[in-house]
């Protein structure tokens, strides 16, 4: 994995990030372009060319508003304005129409907020805009999502609900997850899941979104038509069973635990049950796509089959988030109440956040909804166990999407990713070397 390391970033009010445009090329030219001109060698003539550049897929899992898409995509459009003139310095026009091909058929972005979201879209709009054609079609291709929060390999559905998802955060009842831990170990014991998993439907899935990437968007009319294929590609009934088991499998680590016979609690049986096509439990359904949609539930496989299909991205590039996943109580209480158990010292303060059950019983809830709000996704990571080699000690997310990187890409791909100094000269160095061997790319250097 190609890593890139700086400490100039600063948060903006759309949730991505600043980033400095000497940063972004160095990182398009070392992780984008080799892959770009080694795929351009094997290709001979003009049309192969063409393809190699246009079945090139780059993603970004934290776009933000889209810097390094859209370097990318000028970057590729650049390259495949050249193969189709044979000029080294296409007219405009070729140039933005080339942008315009590439965008719709090799960019893809995730993001949590979607404002950015709306911002990346604009963005790659504008840049690949020419003069009597449409805005391209991009909601198959830059998406809203937590980037980390879902089905990342669909082989753990194979295993059932695990029985580390039970395990209890703000807001449980100690008591209560104790017992849907037991259940669930009861439930799955001696058990085999009926189950092949999603890799059988990624062809059939990815065969759809094959189908929308052939059509054309020289008209309003065309893209409307692609619009509606893709909302009837994703409401097919395979699509939506698989979907829908990944969405409970993810709500298990997240389901309140405070009833003992709460019917919505996803567990091993009911999972199996919805596995089998038997009976299917509104109640656990209606729970698993409620949080689904509240916390922006991303399933990688789902969301892009026709890339894993192929093993994955051939580039994947980004200036990841650099926050503690972790609940801070001095950050929390500066902005919240009159600000004086900020000012307190460390015993005191615990002190009189316990005293505001009595106190300030509204305050007190809020800080335990900020506490699960941020426990209950680390429970998630560490429990999934989907990014193992990044989830010892006190988690930072810039040091889970640096291994997401490198499990999105495929064996031949590369990886660029801005990531703090720390990475190198503190004991997260010696994870993310662990990230790169699995990777079989190139560890980083100080």
């Amino acid at each position: 994995m190609t890593f890139t390391l700086a400490t100039g970033s600063e948060r903006k009010s759309t949730g991505s990030y600043y980033t400095h445009p000497e940063l972004v090329r160095g990182l398009i030219e070392s992780a984008l372009v080799p892959v770009m001109e080694d795929r351009l060698k094997q290709a001979k003539e003009k049309d192969a060319k063409e393809q190699a550049i246009l079945s090139m897929t780059v993603c970004d899992p934290a776009c933000g508003s889209g810097h390094f898409l859209l370097a990318a995509a000028r970057r590729l459009g650049r390259e495949l304005a050249k193969v189709r003139t044979g000029e080294d310095e296409p007219t405009s026009e070729h140039f933005h129409l080339a942008v315009r091909d590439v965008i719709s058929h090799c960019i893809y972005g995730v993001d949590v907020n979607p404002l950015a979201v709306d911002l990346c879209k604009l963005a790659l709009w504008l840049e690949g805009h020419w003069t009597g054609k449409p805005l391209s079609f991009l909601d198959h291709r830059i998406k809203c999502g937590n980037s980390l929060i879902g089905v990342l390999n669909p082989s753990v559905l194979k295993d059932g609900i695990p029985d580390s998802a039970f395990t209890p955060v703000t807001g449980d009842d100690k008591k209560v997850a104790q017992a849907f831990k037991k259940r669930n170990k009861e439930e799955s014991k001696g058990r085999y899941l009926p189950f092949s998993g999603i890799d059988g439907d990624i062809h059939q899935f990815a065969a759809g979104t094959h189908c929308i990437d052939e059509m054309v968007e020289d008209t309003p009319a065309d893209v409307k038509r692609k619009q509606q294929k893709y909302e009837e590609w994703r409401s097919k009934p395979a699509w939506w069973h698989d979907w829908t088991a990944c969405n409970i499998w993810t709500a298990a680590f997240f389901a309140p635990l405070t009833k003992f016979d709460d019917p919505a609690v996803p567990t091993y049986d009911k999972f199996v049950r919805y596995l089998e096509g038997g009976h299917v439990d509104s109640q656990m359904e209606g729970l698993a796509i409620g949080l689904a949609t509240e916390l922006k539930f991303f399933h990688w496989t789902l969301e892009f089959p026709e890339v894993f299909e192929n093993g994955g991205f051939n580039v994947v590039l980004g200036n990841p988030p650099w926050d503690s996943l972790q609940p801070e109580e001095l950050t929390f209480f500066a902005t919240h109440g009159d600000g004086c158990i900020a000012r307190m010292s460390g015993a005191k303060r615990k002190q009189a956040i316990t005293a505001l059950k009595k106190d300030n019983p509204g305050l007190l809830q809020r800080w335990e909804s900020e506490k699960r709000r941020i426990e209950a996704p680390n429970k998630f990571i560490r429990e999934s166990k989907q990014l193992s080699l990044t989830t010892s000690g006190k988690l930072n997310t810039y040091s889970l999407f640096a291994e997401l990187s490198g499990r999105l890409h495929n064996a031949k791909g590369y990886c660029g990713v801005l990531v703090p100094s720390g990475i190198v000269v503190d004991e997260t160095f010696s994870r993310v070397d662990k990230v790169c061997a699995h990777s079989k790319l190139p560890t980083p250097s100080a």
